[in-house]
């Protein structure tokens, strides 16, 4: 077949080949946290919407009246002086048409809209009221802590463009222009299948030739990270009529499947023989690297069916090891999963760091080390083997050995791919 045992750097193309984005979906601002925006946003509104005060205190008109008391000192653009005491305030939230006269003041807060004619807002630091009187202890520059209508953004402005990664800070920017809804790219939706009959769920008593299962628990885990909320994951033995009815049950929900196990060639690895039978496009099988060496990517239908890339389903096959499984996941499910969620850079940040110490290769395929970066280098973590999550629970980042090479040394630079929860 075409595309068989291939190498990682041809698998990552034909993968990013394939990928698409999915359809938008319009959802609550609240819960748009690190979606893609699908639309450009204009604002409905002034930011800010009125004029206000930027600090508690007294919003001043400059000018002599009979009230101001003498002028202590002048300068080009400052003032300091004395100021008569309107007898009321303005808080935030209140609306009240106050103006001011010249030479008069009147307390605000932070927020607070201001009166006419104001021409700054002094700190309440900065001051000092003695019968009515407004003493001021700083110069005065006209406009000082004031927040004008509009001065960050006007009504009509484009404030947000389509394909924006909306953080905390989005969120709240959106919420500040009044807005309630959004239009964004949906995460796709993911279900994972497990096989295995050696499998027993944790918390059970383990019996003999078994094994707890860790792939559920960290694909769960992984895909939840990575922002994915609708996820289903079913544990099944290894029989081909099970796998089968599970898959179909998968067609109907997801855009994306993951199997666990069963990709290899042994008697009872029998997902490979479904992907066969069923109307499933092979992208690829098997890929020159360790971990992860019978890895599988399809695409379910066959045929377009006229119903466009909405309408595809991916599927993953990985190996059954835990550590391969989550190299898998990290290298190609998780590009996947950010293409379909409208990312644009969707494969994990790569670094060159020194190497701390020699690492001794056994094999001539491309080798994903657990590592962990210590400064401007990077050190191969110990228990390295495809069934040993315990390196893996401390690494932030996998360590790319190149094919081809037995022996990379201590001191040369070497390609790191940056892990999720270390960036």
């Amino acid at each position: 077949m075409d595309n068989y045992f291939i190498t990682f750097e041809k698998a990552r193309r034909l993968l990013k080949e394939n990928l698409f984005t999915l359809d938008s979906i319009k959802i609550s601002v609240k819960d748009a946290i690190s979606y893609i925006l699908a639309e450009d946003i204009h604002s409905p509104i002034d930011l800010p919407p009125f004029t206000n005060s930027a600090m508690d205190g007294y919003a001043v008109r400059f000018g002599i009246s009979s009230l101001v008391g003498e002028i202590k000192t002048k300068c080009r653009g400052c003032i300091y002086a004395t100021f008569h005491i309107q007898k009321r305030e303005i808080k935030a939230g209140d609306y009240k048409r106050i103006e001011l006269k010249p030479g008069e003041a009147v307390k605000v807060f932070t927020g607070s809209p201001l009166p006419l004619n104001t021409d700054a807002v002094v700190m309440k630091e900065f001051t000092e009221v003695r019968n009515n009187v407004l003493y001021v202890k700083k110069r005065i520059k006209k406009g000082e802590n004031i927040r004008f209508k509009g001065e960050e953004i006007k009504k009509g402005d484009k404030v947000l463009k389509k394909g924006t990664y909306l953080n905390p800070a989005g969120i709240g920017f959106l919420s500040t222009m009044g807005i309630k809804e959004v239009k964004v790219i949906r995460k796709p939706k993911v279900y994972v299948i497990i096989t295995g009959n050696e499998l027993v769920e944790p918390g059970k008593k383990l019996r003999e030739g078994k094994i707890y299962d860790a792939n559920s628990f960290s694909l769960y885990s992984a895909l939840k990270s990575a922002g994915i909320k609708k996820i289903k994951i079913k544990r099944i033995k290894d029989e081909f009529e099970k796998i089968k009815k599970e898959f179909y049950k998968a067609l109907e929900f997801a855009d994306i499947i993951i199997f666990s196990g069963g990709i290899s060639v042994g008697d009872y690895d029998f997902v490979r023989d479904l992907m066969e039978k069923e109307r499933v496009k092979t992208v690829f099988y098997k890929v020159k690297q360790k971990p992860g060496k019978p890895l599988y990517f399809g695409i379910f239908p066959l045929g377009e069916g006229g119903q466009g890339d909405s309408y595809k389903k991916l599927i993953f096959a990985l190996p059954g090891n835990p550590a391969s499984v989550l190299v898998c996941f990290y290298e190609y499910v998780y590009p996947a999963i950010r293409a379909l969620s409208g990312f644009k850079d969707i494969f994990l940040p790569e670094r060159e760091f020194i190497l701390l110490r020699d690492i001794k290769k056994k094999t001539d395929r491309l080798w994903f080390l657990k590592g962990k970066i210590k400064n401007k280098g990077v050190i191969p973590l110990d228990f390295q083997e495809s069934h040993m999550l315990s390196s893996f629970a401390k690494a932030d980042c996998l360590i790319v050995a190149p094919r081809n090479r037995k022996l990379l040394k201590k001191g040369e630079k070497v390609k790191v791919h940056i892990l999720p929860q270390s960036i």
